[in-house]
């Protein structure tokens, strides 16, 4: 059996060299589908390799600005297209991210972001009471709060995406001329612990990027097969599989909720997941 990834596959060293092979390569191709769904009411919005590093490159210069480089990040929300846009704008930009779990208990969380020394966090909508209660105890570093959507009190992605745009069109290349340091550390996660507090792990992006060769290595993937995204992202298998997907050119969806797997497995006409 051959154990080395078909001719034409590379090896990258880190995530900024992926997604811009990824990028080249697979075009136009679909790399997320997003729902929305208003009543009976149903669209989707198809963001493409090229969408998602445009997206990424704007995201990212947008946090430079804020003066969130060479610092760190958390992100915390259920999956969705804004928490992978997220994650890969810290990963390209060589910002630091600190995936969090959306179900911890509010001490947990709190503690999670002291110990981690986070600057900023990027959330989702739902968790803008965790938000406000960590501004008001005032015990974390953190300095920016970033919504990943539109709600009052917070700044909120797209602004933050708009801005980094008219950035790059206004000639800024500070964050697009970022060169990562493969080696260095670039994702602080919390595991479950055996004993009392969580245990705090520490990835480089080369790390995640051998994982993802290896695993081209021995899954035959497609790239027109179709992921639904089921393993929590802030676990490593979870945003590692997000990435190798992306490294395979493959189109990614996300279920309604876990009653609804089954239905939506049909609606996209799903042939693959990682579980």
């Amino acid at each position: 059996m051959d154990l080395y990834p078909e001719e034409g596959e590379k090896e990258y060293k880190d995530m900024k060299e992926l997604l811009y092979g990824s990028a080249e390569k697979f075009g136009d191709r679909t790399a997320f589908t997003i729902k929305h769904q208003d009543g009976k009411k149903v669209e989707y919005d198809n963001k493409s390799y090229k969408d998602l590093l445009e997206d990424v490159n704007e995201f990212g210069t947008g946090l430079f600005e804020l003066g969130l480089k060479g610092k760190r990040i958390a992100v915390i929300g259920k999956n969705r297209y804004e928490w992978a846009v997220a994650h890969l704008a810290n990963l390209v930009g060589g910002i630091i991210c600190v995936p969090l779990d959306k179900d911890l208990q509010y001490e947990e969380l709190e503690m999670s972001l002291i110990r981690s020394k986070a600057d900023a966090i990027v959330f989702d909508e739902k968790l803008a009471d965790s938000m406000n209660k960590l501004k008001e105890n005032g015990k974390t570093n953190l300095k920016e709060y970033i919504c990943m959507s539109k709600i009052d009190g917070f700044k909120s992605m797209e602004e933050i995406k708009d801005k980094g745009e008219d950035l790059i069109e206004s000639g800024n290349r500070e964050y697009l001329d970022t060169e990562i340091n493969e080696n260095e550390l670039a994702i602080l996660l919390f595991t479950s612990g055996t004993t009392s507090a969580s245990k705090a792990v520490m990835l480089s992006q080369r790390n995640v990027a051998v994982n993802v060769y290896d695993l081209q290595s021995v899954e035959n993937i497609k790239e027109d097969d179709v992921n639904i995204a089921l393993l929590p992202y802030h676990h490593i298998f979870g945003s590692t599989c997000m990435v190798f997907v992306l490294a395979c050119g493959v189109k990614t969806v996300y279920a309604d909720g876990l009653r609804y797997v089954k239905q939506n497995l049909a609606e996209y006409k799903v042939t693959m997941f990682v579980g």
